[in-house]
């Protein structure tokens, strides 16, 4: 269970890094009132991954 654990962490961590750098991209090729926007979902979706990074290592099977 923990090697599942592992490899899903590893893959929220890499699009959060996807999500850090598209908010770079962002702010260098569009104009200020789309970045805005693009930042702003860029910054939901990072705190999806922080949220489901923290549910992924507070589950315990068996437990409710």
């Amino acid at each position: 269970m923990t090697a599942i654990r592992f490899a899903a962490s590893i893959f929220i961590l890499i699009l959060v890094g996807l999500t850090a750098m598209g908010w770079v991209w962002t702010g260098v090729h569009q104009p200020p009132a789309q970045a805005i926007a693009a930042r702003l979902v860029l910054a939901l979706a990072a705190l999806a991954g922080v949220v489901g990074l923290v549910a992924l290592w507070r589950w315990r099977p068996g437990r409710t």
